[in-house]
């Protein structure tokens, strides 16, 4: 039986569409083909990766209501719009990836074809195909994996669309139509990581990034646990709030002084 290691798509950086094209469209939606809550939040209660855990106590709905009227003041009702649905797809497809494809794991190798995701756009490689047992021909013949998949490889390649580039130009063009100054520095921060993560290929950066896209969804341009909640199956990936956005931070100095 022929065995494929076949690499899952990172979808986070790359479903995303253009900015000239959401303003000729002037729709907030990233792509045609975007999966639903139903259908992505899957199998949450198996999710094992403690370098993502948290013990923030997170804000609740009346807190997000105002604060969300208060970051998005002064921005259009299409710019609101836009704006929530590229964070939720980004969210929901970073989301997949972490619960069901070990994503965090996998990015944790520098020199993982997953990282062509964020490097290339086009026809892409994203792993290898190949026959047989792996560990016991590369024991028989005395070679390393990198001589098996040159000898006995299949490239799988990907069609990528928009690379981490195009994530970094979207989320520029979304931040010129915001008013207040910590959710700019929220989308800043999404910028900066992406770039880092480009340039260093470090894992702890693709990280922060979901965090930030985590919390932006569930706990800022929608309430995930009623938004979303519903869909999952215990609610404990959605209710789980990382308290990494700047928007929240006036409020923590505050409440801190006063204890």
């Amino acid at each position: 039986m022929k065995k494929k290691c076949v690499l899952f798509v990172l979808c986070m950086m790359f479903l995303v569409g253009c900015s000239e094209q959401n303003e000729e469209q002037k729709k907030p939606i990233i792509e045609e083909n975007i999966e639903t809550e139903s259908n992505i939040i899957v199998e949450e209660e198996t999710v094992e990766n403690n370098d993502i855990q948290t013990e923030n106590a997170a804000p609740t709905k009346k807190e997000v209501l105002a604060m969300r009227e208060l970051v998005l003041d002064g921005m259009s009702d299409d710019e609101k719009e836009r704006l929530t649905e590229n964070i939720k797809v980004a969210n929901l497809q970073m989301e997949y990836a972490y619960l069901n494809d070990n994503i965090f794991d996998k990015l944790s190798d520098k020199d993982s074809l997953y990282w062509n995701y964020f490097d290339q756009k086009g026809d892409i490689q994203i792993g290898w195909a190949y026959e047989g047992n792996k560990k016991t021909v590369m024991n028989e013949e005395g070679i390393t994996e990198s001589e098996f998949y040159q000898k006995y490889g299949e490239p799988v390649m990907e069609y990528n669309r928009f690379d981490g580039a195009n994530f970094v130009e979207l989320i520029q063009d979304m931040q010129k139509s915001v008013q207040n100054e910590s959710l700019s520095a929220d989308l800043q921060q999404l910028i900066d990581l992406t770039n880092l993560a480009i340039e260093t290929h470090e894992v702890e950066y693709a990280n922060e990034i979901y965090k930030i896209l985590h919390d932006l969804d569930y706990f800022l341009l929608r309430y995930g646990i009623e938004d979303v909640g519903k869909y999952t199956k215990d609610g404990s990936v959605v209710a789980k709030y990382y308290g990494v956005l700047m928007v929240y931070e006036k409020d923590k100095n505050t409440s801190s002084n006063e204890r």
